[in-house]
């Protein structure tokens, strides 16, 4: 569009009939706002990165600053796209409002062309010729100086309203990360488990030496080292039957002296049940010692089940 060929009846209507800087102020003062909040985003996420590594020391610590440090320069430098945009909008306007002071109001145009018309229809003899070339001439500088407003008002606009371009925010997180995280974890589980397991097993299978040991002790109570094997289950499973033979033991302390020879033989007696069923224990592995205590398998946590 040429607007040297344009009349000033159709530049300065055009420019007067427009919406007017209005919406562009409105677009500026937008574009200002948002870069005031993106500063203000940028601005928390750098003092809370601040903080965390100040506190938080470690690879994973260095690992969240460097995925969260480029999301920072990039809500910086969409604040500053934004200042400018809203600057270029704020120039838009400006440049506009330039271009509607130097066009000429439609009234004066039309105000014009109504002189030309009387003068022409009063110019019998020729008396008005020159005040209808004056009125051209007038004209004339009118139709120059609309076409220099547009020529200056489409330049100053097409300089504002050049922007620059936005990019989309950095990916700061692993996409698959999701299902890293949820298969580490089932793997940390399950392997925490299986210790578990070994450990319990290992713990029972020591407990029964200790057991042994205290049955070559007379006085002595392996109830201890059987309820630690049992994993919590009742003390009272195998006190019965683990206290027997030190009860035997106890009452040839407490036997008097009438009956000494009597008590003595039977304690002998015992004695030698003890030790004879001390050694078919030893003969007949952690089963028979479990079984003489008292203790069950199932209840030491051993049963098939």
């Amino acid at each position: 569009m040429d607007f040297g060929a344009l009349p000033p009846e159709v530049n300065s209507g055009r420019m007067y009939v427009g919406p007017g800087p209005a919406t562009l102020l409105a677009a500026g003062a937008g574009w200002d706002s948002l870069a005031l909040e993106l500063h203000s985003a940028a601005a928390g996420y750098d003092s809370v990165i601040t903080t965390l590594t100040g506190e938080w020391l470690g690879p994973t610590s260095t690992a969240m600053a460097a995925a969260v440090t480029p999301y920072i320069v990039w809500l910086q430098a969409t604040a500053a796209l934004c200042e400018q945009s809203a600057m270029q909008a704020t120039a838009a306007a400006a440049a506009y409002e330039a271009a509607y002071a130097m066009t000429v109001p439609p009234p004066v145009i039309a105000t014009n062309r109504a002189r030309l018309m009387a003068l022409i229809a009063t110019n019998v003899l020729g008396q008005n010729t020159p005040a209808i070339m004056a009125t051209e001439a007038e004209y004339s500088e009118m139709w120059a100086q609309d076409a220099t407003a547009m020529y200056t008002y489409a330049a100053s606009s097409a300089t504002a309203s050049t922007f620059s371009t936005f990019a989309p925010p950095p990916q700061t997180t692993n996409p698959g990360g999701v299902a890293g995280q949820a298969g580490g974890v089932a793997q940390v589980t399950g392997t925490q488990a299986a210790t578990k397991v070994q450990s319990t097993s290992a713990h029972v299978m020591s407990s029964v030496p200790q057991a042994l040991q205290g049955l070559s002790t007379p006085g002595s109570s392996p109830n201890a080292g059987l309820a630690q094997a049992a994993m919590g289950t009742e003390a009272s499973v195998g006190t019965s039957g683990a206290t027997a033979p030190v009860s035997a033991l106890s009452s040839l302390t407490s036997a008097s002296g009438k009956g000494f020879a009597k008590t003595a033989s039977a304690g002998t007696a015992a004695a030698s049940g003890v030790a004879t069923g001390s050694g078919s224990l030893l003969s007949g592995g952690e089963g028979a010692v479990f079984t003489a205590f008292g203790v069950g398998s199932d209840a030491a946590g051993l049963g098939a089940d």
